[in-house]
């Protein structure tokens, strides 16, 4: 079986996925370690500290020749046209909007923070949702949107990594998505669920345009993606 990277971005249904693959390749497979880091850091650094360290482990498990390697981590292309340049390159996105959402709903439920606003309505307006909105930004061109920033730049280096992916699924599609996986990988992968919200994830009517907005360079790299037919 070929060796793989899955970026597992959060909230597009990669766990299950993830879970998959890495039973498949049980004999040599890895994921990325979260750690939260030092509470008593400002969230901003602390998260900077904690991705590099999660790109020092990828480059370790590629060096170590683990086959399967999946996490929440940036896509790195220096990394992938060097130790990497062997690896099949995966991910899965989601509808920014829903994604948005799920990831609010997944912070409540699993990581309750009295400093969070209770409602969705008011969480719009914090420094925070700018990150959760910024996701495919952060993850394939390794920058969130700064206020004020033209976000061109970012929306072309993600959709330009985003094309040198061997596969990008679309959550919209999943039996797509699993029939590239066995294609490429050469043999079906078992069937797990984790990490599934609850109930199926709501966006309120009256909140969507602000959410949109928020999301916007997101969603230009979705619409881009399925414009240049990269995804599955």
């Amino acid at each position: 079986m070929p060796r793989i990277i899955y970026i597992h971005v959060p909230k597009c249904g990669g766990s299950s996925f993830g879970a998959a693959l890495r039973l498949r390749y049980f004999l040599s497979q890895a994921g990325i370690d979260l750690n939260p880091g030092d509470p008593a850091l400002p969230a901003a650094p602390r998260l900077r500290a904690d991705y590099a360290r999660r790109r020092v482990q990828l480059h370790e498990l590629v060096a170590q020749g683990t086959r399967m390697i999946s996490g929440h981590v940036q896509y790195d292309p220096q990394l992938h046209d060097g130790a990497a340049r062997h690896y099949r390159f995966v991910t899965l996105l989601r509808d920014p909007v829903a994604r948005f959402v799920s990831h609010y709903n997944y912070l409540k439920r699993r990581h309750p923070d009295p400093l969070r606003p209770a409602t969705l309505a008011a969480f719009l307006d914090t420094p925070d949702a700018a990150r959760l909105a910024s996701q495919y930004r952060f993850y394939f061109a390794s920058q969130s949107l700064q206020p004020g920033k033209d976000p061109t730049p970012l929306i072309a280096r993600a959709g330009a990594a985003l094309a040198r992916f061997d596969i990008v699924g679309d959550l919209s599609q999943p039996r797509t998505f699993a029939d590239q996986l066995r294609r490429h990988i050469g043999t079906p992968l078992p069937r797990w669920r984790r990490n599934g919200a609850p109930v199926p994830t709501k966006i309120p009517a009256d909140l969507r345009p602000l959410i949109e907005a928020l999301c916007a360079a997101d969603i230009a790299v979705y619409q881009a993606v399925q414009t240049a037919g990269i995804a599955a």
